[in-house]
């Protein structure tokens, strides 16, 4: 059973300009962002982002001096009263992101709600928490050393959980008294938190009555959650349980049905690669499906396009026009079962017969993870990558199948989960055995 816990969240000052304190969360972040946010002083990212030049020691060092800077200053207060809290995000998408989905998934305006709190961590995939996507050692090294050096929880960790009857999210609209993706703001209930980052609006409300906290704590009882961005961070707080005893973490639990939860791919753009064999690889394990000039909506609409699981199709750019490959299904149907996998079966046919056996190069140095097709193809077309691969985008329903039924993990940078967080809405200090004194 998932145990959540009320808790006292750390927020930056409200008597600050906090637009200008924010940031994205680290994990998202490139030397030209981190120099952008760095310019303040007094922006969370010099406490939770490494900067590309610093070591790890550097870093850990550099980030709890500026903690302490922030606590003592009051840049960062503590929130008086333990509660639950409602993480809001109203977010739009750009038209090319928007042509990726189908159409019954298009909307002008997102609008999510997620519950955060403190969720008692164990060991992924040995009880009530998976995860989906494998993780790199040193990166969950990091965040725990950051973590036990600042005792904080800078972001939380978001992850969904299946509810068909919508009943949480129906009962943080019934309280904040609207429906999305409307918001009528109630005088009596502002939220504690409300900030712009990116064009996405942000949102945090405080439930600290007690008969509510009661009834949260009754709807959660029994759930199983699906961990969608922060593995690391998880993993970290593992290592914290394990190694230190800090049984609890700081986590945002999101409806997987709610329509403003996305998971979008990262496409990728490769160079150093020998592109006679490439060609040779296209031919031996796919036909051509589509051509043309330029990426519109009927490239998606075809790249969409399935007979079955294992009709795969990939989009192509090479700097001079879209194509559109469709996979030898026989032989992807045999792949998948070589693999025992079937969700994610496009990106184990682009890496296993396309990427992996012609780069010449390093992987992690020669193929490049991108947001939007239209930043792998603008790689191609500054001549810094030689080939583009566009991908579909995965359902919740397939993380859940990969990781529930198939108890698999996606490669890393599989999944592109929509929308995130940032970094300095809502953090929490971590005092061992304090989630003890707010049971509820």
């Amino acid at each position: 059973m998932v145990e959540i816990r009320p808790f006292k969240a750390t927020i930056l000052n409200p008597r600050m300009q906090i637009d200008k304190l924010i940031c994205p969360v680290y994990d998202t972040i490139d030397t030209e962002t981190y120099k952008k946010f760095a310019h303040e002083k007094n922006n969370i990212i010099h406490v939770t982002t490494r900067r590309k030049d610093m070591d790890s020691d550097e870093f850990i060092k550099y980030a709890t001096k500026e903690l302490d800077r922030f606590i003592n200053s009051k840049i960062l207060v503590e929130r008086e009263k333990p509660a639950f809290y409602i993480y809001g995000i109203m977010y739009s998408l750009t038209p090319e992101i928007l042509a990726l989905l189908p159409e019954k998934d298009r909307k002008s305006l997102y609008f999510v709600f997620g519950l955060v709190s403190l969720v008692k961590v164990e060991e992924l995939g040995k009880g009530n928490i998976v995860g989906h996507e494998n993780i790199f050692e040193v990166n969950s090294n990091e965040r725990y050393r950051l973590m036990k050096g600042s005792m904080m929880n800078f972001s939380p960790i978001a992850a969904e959980y299946s509810m068909p009857g919508h009943d949480l999210n129906n009962l943080f609209e019934e309280y904040l008294g609207f429906k999305r993706p409307d918001f009528v703001p109630d005088p009596n209930k502002p939220p504690v938190v409300d900030v712009t980052l990116n064009g996405s609006r942000h949102f945090l409300w405080e439930i600290n009555d007690e008969k509510i906290i009661r009834k949260i704590k009754k709807l959660t009882k029994g759930l199983k959650l699906l961990i969608l961005d922060g593995h690391h961070r998880y993993t970290a707080s593992n290592l914290l349980r394990e190694r230190d005893g800090i049984e609890y973490t700081m986590m945002m639990l999101m409806e997987g049905g709610d329509r403003a939860l996305l998971l979008l791919p990262w496409h990728r753009a490769v160079r150093n690669f020998n592109e006679q064999e490439l060609a040779q690889k296209i031919r031996e394990n796919f036909s051509i499906d589509w051509e043309s000039d330029i990426n519109d909506e009927e490239f998606y609409s075809r790249l969409r396009k399935r007979r079955s699981e294992f009709d795969i199709k990939l989009g192509i750019y090479d700097g001079k026009k879209f194509s559109i490959l469709r996979a030898d299904e026989k032989a992807a149907h045999d792949l998948s079962r070589e693999k025992k996998e079937i969700v994610g079966l496009d990106l184990i046919v682009l890496h296993e017969w396309l990427i992996n056996p012609v780069i010449q190069g390093k992987p992690v140095e020669d193929v490049s993870f991108n947001a939007s097709p239209e930043q792998a193809i603008t790689r191609v077309d500054s001549k810094e990558y030689k080939v583009a691969f566009l991908l579909n985008p995965f359902s919740i329903k397939d993380v859940e199948r990969k990781a529930f039924i198939e108890g698999k993990n996606f490669p890393q940078k599989s999944t592109l989960f929509l929308p995130k967080a940032a970094e300095g809405i809502v953090m929490r200090k971590i005092k061992n055995g304090e989630e003890n004194n707010y049971f509820i």
